[in-house]
């Protein structure tokens, strides 16, 4: 068995995770940790902070004083900066800070949005007031691009993230035998998975005494299990500090976890059958469309659309062109072949046998 061998650490850089409600914290104790750290570990390099709130002026007298650069790129909030941000800051800088990450994960559901918007006005199609549940896959394997090199780029990385409600629902009390939403937790306001990944998560609470407000870290998860479940108020480096020392600092650290796959185990089938779907359906319905203009034009007058519905209705069965484009993919075809031989003073129902897939096919 060549797969199997000795256990060693390769957990040699830290990657920490702070999420929290509003002044908290969160900021100031990543500064902490990251000056701490870059002590700790000798980097001898800046470091680096993505700053999208922005704060970096609040923290950059800490760092004055520890005598130690900070570079901060404060222009975006998009998921495609971040990424160039990481990359490059990877290899100048010894820690990363990225604050908030919140808003990153934000930027990119809503981009996502808008990209999908675009594409449906283009073929006629109302906006989407919000993300359906077929976006979620592409988002989150773009997402996932981010955790892989969080994860396993040979800088240490600090991300903290803005606190966001866990519901779960539960019967009431009242015996109605009902059920209520109600807040049982908190996470950070990101991609869920994002919270499975930090090898130390803290949780950032303000607690109230005699009058003073204390900004406390509760550890929600120590891989090095010597800090878990513990309360730590105003938290620095040297109060952490049994996470860190656990790790492998300056040793061999874990390569990507993606670099292999499952798909030899899978037989050759061709394209996806539900991608070519899609687009065929797509050309279909833009042939439907250049040919209903070229039969009765693109003006806006009552009586120009009124012929385009008219000329719709006799092909689909509808008036509505939002209902033509939710047909199937044989539907929309089936439609487009008849608008084709109508078109040509044929009569559907005398049509060959075989009707292929493009117009231009058809005899």
């Amino acid at each position: 068995m060549t797969m199997l061998k000795k256990a060693t650490n390769k957990q040699a850089f830290a990657k920490v995770g702070i999420y929290g409600a509003a002044g908290t914290g969160k900021t100031r104790t990543a500064a902490e940790i990251a000056i701490g750290l870059t002590k700790y570990a000798k980097t001898g390099k800046p470091v680096a902070m993505f700053d999208t709130e922005p704060a970096a002026s609040y923290i950059m007298p800490l760092f004055e004083k520890a005598g130690i650069e900070f570079l901060v790129y404060d222009e975006s909030r998009a998921f495609k900066d971040l990424m160039s941000f990481t990359e490059e800051a990877k290899d100048v800088a010894g820690v990363i800070i990225v604050d908030s990450i919140t808003h990153v994960w934000r930027d990119l559901q809503e981009s996502y949005l808008a990209r999908t918007n675009e594409q449906r006005v283009r073929y006629n199609k109302k906006p989407l007031a919000t993300l359906e549940f077929q976006h979620w896959g592409p988002i989150k394997r773009m997402w996932g691009e981010f955790t892989d090199l969080f994860l396993s780029s040979r800088v240490h990385m600090i991300v903290c993230g803005r606190a966001g409600n866990v519901y779960e629902y539960q019967e009431k009390d009242d015996g109605s035998g009902k059920k209520e939403l109600i807040t049982v937790g908190s996470k950070m306001a990101t991609e869920k998975e994002l919270g499975y990944e930090p090898s130390l998560l803290i949780e950032m609470e303000i607690q109230r005494e005699e009058g003073r407000i204390i900004n406390t870290a509760c550890i929600q998860k120590d891989r090095a299990d010597k800090l878990n479940g513990k309360e730590i108020q105003f938290p620095t480096f040297d109060k952490l500090k049994g996470h860190f020392e656990a790790l492998n600092i300056g040793g061999e650290h874990f390569g990507s976890m993606n670099l292999r796959d499952s798909k030899d185990a899978f037989p050759e089938t061709g394209e996806d059958n539900a991608a070519s779907e899609m687009r065929r359906r797509d050309v279909a319905l833009d042939e439907i469309k250049e040919e209903i203009f070229k039969l009765c034009g693109q003006g806006q007058s009552v009586e120009a659309k009124t012929a385009r519905a008219d000329q719709l209705e006799k092909i689909a069965d509808t008036r509505s062109w939002e209902k033509l484009a939710s047909m199937r993919l044989t539907e929309v075809q089936q439609a487009r072949n008849k608008l084709w031989l109508q078109s040509r003073g044929h009569e559907y129902g005398k049509a060959p046998e075989t009707i292929n897939d493009s117009m231009e096919q058809i005899p």
